[in-house]
């Protein structure tokens, strides 16, 4: 399972950086290196660091999303 799963069609609207956009095996995005990321998914929410899937409920709570679920 992926985390866009979890949103099912609402993965479209949510903001993410590709850091391997060739594939597993093709190179690392400058932005990804930057920031350390090596782990899939990786949550940077208000300058915390948050590893591998979360359920929509807890992003909403660690973000302060208000909106629809």
């Amino acid at each position: 399972m992926e985390q866009k799963d979890l949103f099912g069609a609402s993965s479209g609207k949510l903001p993410y950086m590709e850091c391997a956009p060739a594939g597993r095996s093709g190179p690392v995005s400058p932005e990804c290196i930057k920031h350390r990321i090596n782990t899939y998914p990786t949550w940077i929410i208000s300058g915390q660091r948050y590893e591998g899937i979360l359920k929509p409920a807890q992003l909403a709570a660690l973000s302060g999303y208000t909106g629809s679920r």
